[in-house]
């Protein structure tokens, strides 16, 4: 018999309300449909400072029909990787966290360790994703990646009361 130790907020992961709420949900009470099912990849790579709401509104449009359809959203920012924990990732500002809820997008996934910036002590894009049912996937392997369509899968095991799970996500190119 193994043990597991550690963060639950180590490598690929997925958050649920009560890592920033003590009243909010566990990650074995979310709904497992919000975790599977169609994906928007975006690039935003290259690009610095907080990702804004117009910035996710020029690439969906972009990306057309797929676009105003996409009920999940990847967030390639081009975070790097290669030397261990980065200092320096794009995170999401609160407009466009509020803004992803107000659509009622399903999840939202990045590359980087937070969907907040860094130093962001309160964590305005979880509240704000989390408070209206978005799903947060975190840390997800997105170098190399074309953005475009695609299935997605990362189900969080069902950790009974934990504020977050590692997940294994998976990426299948949907041909247009």
């Amino acid at each position: 018999m193994g043990e597991v130790g550690g963060t639950t907020h180590a490598g690929t992961h997925a958050d649920a309300p009560l890592h920033v709420d003590p009243a909010g949900a566990a990650i074995d009470t979310l709904p497992l449909d919000a975790f599977a099912g169609r994906a928007l990849l975006i690039d935003l790579s290259g690009r610095e400072g907080e990702i804004e709401r117009a910035e996710i509104e020029t690439e969906l449009a972009r990306a057309g029909p797929a676009g105003s359809a996409a009920e999940r959203l990847l967030v390639a920012t081009g975070c790097d990787w290669s030397a261990g924990f980065p200092s320096r990732w794009r995170g999401l500002g609160a407009d466009a966290a509020r803004w992803c809820g107000e659509r009622e997008l399903r999840l939202v996934g990045t590359d980087a360790p937070s969907v907040d910036p860094p130093g962001s002590g309160g964590l305005e894009a979880h509240r704000a994703l989390l408070r209206a049912g978005v799903a947060i996937v975190e840390s997800l392997a997105l170098a190399g990646i074309a953005g475009g369509r695609y299935e997605f899968i990362a189900f969080p095991l069902r950790w009974t009361g934990a504020d977050a799970s590692p997940v294994r996500a998976a990426l299948r190119r949907i041909e247009e």
